[in-house]
């Protein structure tokens, strides 16, 4: 009786720790759903985010006219919205990064399309180093948000 007890005991507990286990694995952490851009002129940003940043437009549900929607990864996206009355100055430090396979194909879009880019520090038609050997260039959309380009491969 007593080795039954102990072994139903020993289940038990095997049990609860797996349960717990298990349980503090199947709790779900906030995901990046979507950022959302806030524009003057929507067909201007959205060919900026179609054909110089290269997104994939989907379809948006408003249909009204006043937002374009771009996936971004197997769950996010980019709403941009139009409705902004002026661009605005924004810091360098608050951006979008998008990563890209190879970066002399994505530099030489932008210098067909005429489009200025620069290094961290501003030094203009310039790519950084990052330390841990990630390439990157940053721009600026129509309306003066500040976008990172970079080749990391994560």
């Amino acid at each position: 009786m007593k080795n039954y007890f102990k072994s139903g005991l020993g289940f038990f507990i095997l049990f609860i720790c797996i349960s717990a286990y298990t349980s503090a694995q199947s709790v779900k952490k906030p995901s990046l759903n979507h950022i959302a851009i806030y524009v003057v002129d929507l067909e201007k940003s959205t060919t900026f985010y179609r054909d110089i940043i290269g997104l994939e437009t989907m379809d948006e549900p408003f249909k009204d006219g006043h937002h374009s929607w771009f996936k971004v990864g197997p769950h996010a996206q980019v709403h941009i919205i139009s409705g902004a009355q002026a661009p605005t100055t924004h810091n360098k430090n608050t951006h979008i990064c998008f990563s890209v396979p190879v970066m002399s194909d994505f530099l030489a879009n932008l210098r067909r399309q005429h489009v200025a880019y620069e290094d961290w520090a501003g030094k203009p038609d310039a790519v950084t180093n990052r330390v841990d050997g990630v390439k990157q260039v940053w721009l600026q959309d129509p309306d003066g948000y500040w976008i990172e380009i970079n080749d990391d491969q994560f």
